[in-house]
């Protein structure tokens, strides 16, 4: 049911009635296809719209942040929300990024290794022990100070409230009436002798059991990433690893409405054995002549081959479909795999379509501004 106005933030209460994994035996990881039901909720979304969820610590690290305060996590402590629970604050409050605030307090403890890092010519320093590749959690902070007590209140303090995560949909309500999914990878590390856990990524993977239901809301993202006005526009689509999410609602939404545009994925794992997502679902589209499909699983062979590798492969048939009104999509690493894939752009623009590098950058950003190269990345 459609909103009107929409609104761009649509809060709802949503139960959990599906949880599969996708990935096999042999997989360096860990991801799940979750259905999310929104029967009785008067909202809508769209193909490139995202999921909003509110998270929830992971409940052993919550104990070992109380067990080194010395508390029994029944303390009465005051966070932006009024009175609550030691226990019941550290599960909605941010464990994974210590703040400045924190540090001082520790430092004024005592915590004399951690001075240093407050002074005004140790900015970047600061920044690397909170955030950098080597960054420290709050209990990182607390465990290698045993000497410094820091009563409960104080800690709850220095907290910052743990920010809703977004995802995107990997669904067209069309295709799934009353119900949203979602793409999601278990980030999981291990980092000075302990295993961390992406809060939200974990929270939806192993701690928000199907049956029960949460807060949450869709984000209205139309503004930089909808799908084609003209539904007999082509589309290029490039989604490595969960980065397939909103074309798995594009393809839906295309095909349920039987828009007459051509769509071509570029999709890449590592292996396609046990990493290949929505394979039945995928393949038979390319069988049956709906989809074009290029694949790139980089643990398969020697040589790593990643999607920029497969646009390489179809420069030439990309560069005519771009001519002929296509628009591409990018939706996954920001740092590294969208940065390659907008090189390999550039090169063909120059290679195929005979451009110097200057009016290849000209032409793909031509591109952008006419909303035909959009990116979703992060």
């Amino acid at each position: 049911m459609e909103t009107s106005p929409r609104d761009s933030k649509q809060a709802f209460r949503g139960r959990h009635i599906a949880s599969i994994v996708l990935t096999g035996a042999g997989s360096g990881k860990r991801t799940l296809h979750h259905a999310i039901s929104l029967e009785g909720a008067p909202i809508a979304y769209r193909p490139g719209d995202a999921l909003g969820v509110h998270p929830i610590n992971d409940p052993v690290l919550v104990a070992r942040v109380i067990d080194r305060l010395g508390a029994t996590g029944c303390e009465i402590v005051t966070t932006a929300r009024g009175e609550t629970t030691l226990a019941d604050a550290l599960k909605t409050h941010s464990l994974a990024a210590p703040s400045r605030k924190l540090i001082e307090l520790m430092a004024s403890r005592g915590a004399s290794s951690l001075a240093p890092l407050l002074g005004p010519a140790n900015t970047a320093l600061l920044k690397q022990y909170l955030s950098g590749p080597d960054s420290h959690d709050v209990l990182d902070v607390l465990e290698a100070h045993p000497d410094v007590r820091v009563e409960p209140a104080e800690l709850v303090s220095t907290l910052r409230s743990l920010l809703p995560r977004l995802y995107s949909v990997a669904s067209s309500v069309k295709a799934h009436s009353d119900e949203v999914h979602a793409l999601v990878v278990s980030v999981t590390y291990t980092l000075r002798g302990r295993e961390r856990f992406g809060v939200a990524s974990t929270w939806l993977n192993d701690r928000w059991p199907t049956g029960e239901s949460a807060d949450l809301y869709l984000q209205d993202q139309q503004k930089h990433f909808a799908m084609p006005a003209d539904p007999s526009a082509p589309m290029i689509m490039v989604g490595p690893g969960t980065g397939l999410a909103p074309f798995r609602s594009f393809i839906e939404e295309r095909i349920v409405t039987g828009a007459r545009g051509r769509n071509w994925l570029f999709f890449g794992e590592q292996r396609r054995a046990s990493d290949f997502f929505y394979e039945n679902e995928l393949t038979t589209y390319a069988r049956d002549g709906l989809l074009r499909l290029d694949t790139a699983f980089s643990r398969d062979q020697a040589d790593k081959i990643y999607v920029q590798h497969r646009m390489r492969e179809q420069a030439h048939d990309i560069w005519d479909w771009l001519e002929n009104g296509a628009e591409l999509f990018v939706c996954g690493d920001k740092e590294h795999m969208a940065a390659d894939v907008d090189r390999e752009l550039h090169r063909i623009a120059e290679t195929i379509g005979g451009k110097t590098p200057e009016h290849a950058a000209e032409y793909v950003e031509n591109l952008r501004k006419t909303k035909r190269y959009k990116r979703d990345v992060y």
